[in-house]
């Protein structure tokens, strides 16, 4: 069995709507209550529940975390872990620029690690503004990236940030004699 279906069957035992449940959670949780569509796409494996859902699941259903983890599927796992060699997807730009996806697309956000050789540099991109208001966030791991960002030219070293609202034109640059490496956190996940 998977822990998807060990809560709704214990939601079920219990006589418990979802409704119900989300409604003794507020009481208990107020404000921090996790909301009643993330209780319906865990009970549907849609989403992994996180540790701070699944307490608070296991109190809005009284029993313990040992009790609704009992007989649970192998596979089953509270964590996505994704080694460095096994990256989910990669996009490549060019022959001087990668980017590799990071986070598992069940998220709403998206991570990737972009590589810049020297030299190098991404598609000028912007994401839809009629579909929602995007995030990106970029953290430099190593050398130096120029983010280009509208008509403003930003230049990250390593520990530097730089976070835009993607609806707007932006690429990414390697001006430096050295290969780049960056985070870029994207919310939504557009791609």
């Amino acid at each position: 069995m998977e822990l998807y279906e060990k809560i709704k069957e214990i939601r079920q035992e219990k006589r418990l709507s979802r409704e119900d449940l989300y409604k003794k959670l507020n009481g208990i949780f107020g404000e921090r209550t996790i909301k009643p569509n993330t209780i319906w796409r865990i009970e549907s494996g849609l989403t992994s529940a996180r540790a701070s859902s699944l307490h608070q699941i296991c109190i809005g259903l009284g029993v313990s975390l040992r009790d609704i983890l009992a007989n649970i599927s192998p596979t089953t796992t509270l964590a996505d872990f994704i080694k460095k060699g096994k990256r989910l997807d990669q996009f490549v730009y060019n022959d001087r620029a990668l980017a590799e996806n990071l986070s598992p697309a069940h998220l709403p956000f998206l991570t990737q690690e972009l590589t810049l050789s020297p030299g190098g540099t991404t598609d000028t991109e912007e994401d839809p503004i009629e579909v929602a208001k995007f995030e990106k966030w970029i953290y430099c791991l190593s050398g130096k990236i120029t983010c280009v960002v509208g008509t403003e030219k930003h230049l990250l070293d390593k520990g530097d940030s730089l976070s835009f609202e993607s609806t707007i034109l932006h690429h990414f640059e390697n001006n430096s004699a050295k290969k780049s490496r960056c985070i870029i956190v994207q919310n939504p996940r557009h791609i």
